[in-house]
């Protein structure tokens, strides 16, 4: 590396990126003649730190964790630098296979995973790592760099405190997923994001609609109509959960105000489904209030789909901004994949007539003979929601002999791929005359 101090991370004494790209040239070159493991190091609750115990002390753990990767790589001629915020890059030149690189990458994990001591506290940090081989994949320094960062990120989303070896398969597919996510506030602002609708039918004939369910579909340039689920996890990934769930409730209440002055009740009732970072946001209950008196609605006149667990807070008790809408009177349908989840309504006195069975227990019965302990178990969860007077549903139902099986049990409403493909509000308009809510 050069000796010059300007090039220098002030606090941990290493080279940044710059310096390493150039130390990895001639190792990544055709006539290198050797392989060369790149090893990206990410710790993992470094912020927790940084926020807990201040800058200086977050500094003097970085400077800690600096000196313990030049003790672990002190032998051979090893590139050792700092990237932004809480990664290390470390290059070791030399004959590696996936078992001497992951070994490496163990040593890392168990040096780091030992308590520091900063101000006399001992901070316990974990650290993941991605590795990129090269020689077995060439490429240039800033891809090498790119590529071990696709697989750190890949061991954190596999839950942390363990490393990945890059796969070129799985990485152009993240690569293309990360793309995807860094587009999606750029397609909010340009209206790419449209909303559209596919309707909660009644049993057993699916002639009568409970609602119309809203969802955003990307309609992307270049890869055609993306469906929620391909891009909202995404959205997590970049921070635009909340910015997407208000843009589809805008514009849900926007076409539901309409629908509602020119067809009076029969105007249909929409659901959308609420993220849970959504329900946490403190200006939940103000914000759907304004679009709610913005577009001539009640607060009755919404409805919001969730799941169980997304109605708790960090205690197991009801979210306050959702007690605060279901008080209001906003109706709320929540998804179940069983007995305990149905039996924390009345607990939390959520008001919810309708239940939607999903998962598992609605695949189950997608065979042409299906296990009699699924029936059971839907039979008895049925009876259950009987006695507490709320009606059972069910998603993701995939043709009409599915529907009479669960029909035949007691489920008395579905969606799912054998209804109507999802349309726009103003084809969403042809139902209008079908609709009676659920209640």
């Amino acid at each position: 590396m050069s000796d010059s101090s300007a090039s220098l991370d002030a606090v941990t004494g290493l080279p940044g990126r710059t310096a390493l790209e150039s130390e990895l040239a001639p190792l990544l070159s055709a006539d290198a003649g050797s392989q060369v493991a790149v090893l990206l190091v990410g710790l993992d609750g470094f912020a927790v730190v940084r926020d807990g115990l201040g800058f200086d002390a977050a500094d003097e753990l970085l400077a800690g964790v600096a000196r313990t990767l030049r003790e672990i790589f002190r032998d051979g001629r090893p590139v050792l630098a700092r990237l932004p915020g809480d990664v290390f890059a470390v290059a070791v030149p030399g004959e590696h296979g996936a078992a001497s690189a992951g070994e490496l990458a163990d040593s890392v994990i168990a040096a780091l995973g030992r308590p520091s001591y900063v101000d006399g506290v001992g901070v316990g940090i974990s650290a993941s790592v991605g590795i990129f081989l090269a020689g077995t994949h060439q490429a240039r320094p800033a891809e090498a760099i790119r590529s071990a960062q696709v697989a750190l990120r890949r061991a954190k989303e596999l839950g942390r405190t363990r490393w990945v070896l890059f796969d070129p398969v799985a990485g152009h597919e993240d690569a293309e997923r990360y793309r995807l996510a860094c587009g999606i506030a750029g397609a909010l602002e340009s209206g790419e994001l449209a909303v559209v609708y596919r309707p909660h039918v009644v049993l057993p004939d699916a002639a009568i609609i409970t609602s119309l369910n809203a969802v955003l579909r990307w309609r992307h340039p270049e890869l055609g109509e993306l469906r929620p689920e391909l891009f909202h996890p995404l959205a997590e990934t970049t921070g635009m959960t909340v910015a997407l769930g208000r843009h589809l409730l805008t514009e849900t209440l926007r076409t539901a105000g309409e629908w509602r002055a020119r067809f009076g009740d029969d105007a249909p009732t929409v659901c959308l489904t609420l993220p849970r970072r959504m329900a946490i946001d403190g200006d939940l209950v103000r914000f759907v209030g304004r679009e709610l008196d913005r577009n001539g609605l009640r607060h009755r006149h919404l409805m919001l789909c969730t799941d169980g667990p997304s109605l708790l807070d960090d205690r197991g008790d009801l979210l306050g901004s959702l007690g605060e809408l279901a008080r209001a009177g906003v109706v709320f349908v929540v998804d179940v994949t069983g007995l305990p989840e149905l039996e924390l309504l009345p607990a939390l006195d959520v008001p919810a007539p309708a239940v939607m069975l999903t998962g598992a227990i609605i695949d189950a019965l997608e065979v042409d003979d299906p296990p009699e302990r699924a029936v059971r178990t839907i039979r008895q969860l049925v009876e259950r929601a009987g006695e507490l007077g709320i009606k059972v549903g069910a998603r993701g139902v995939l043709s009409e002999a599915h529907a009479r099986l669960l029909f035949d049990i007691g489920v008395v409403v579905a969606s799912g791929p054998y209804l109507p493909t999802y349309a726009t509000g103003e084809e969403a308009e042809t139902w209008v005359g079908r609709t009676f809510p659920l209640g």
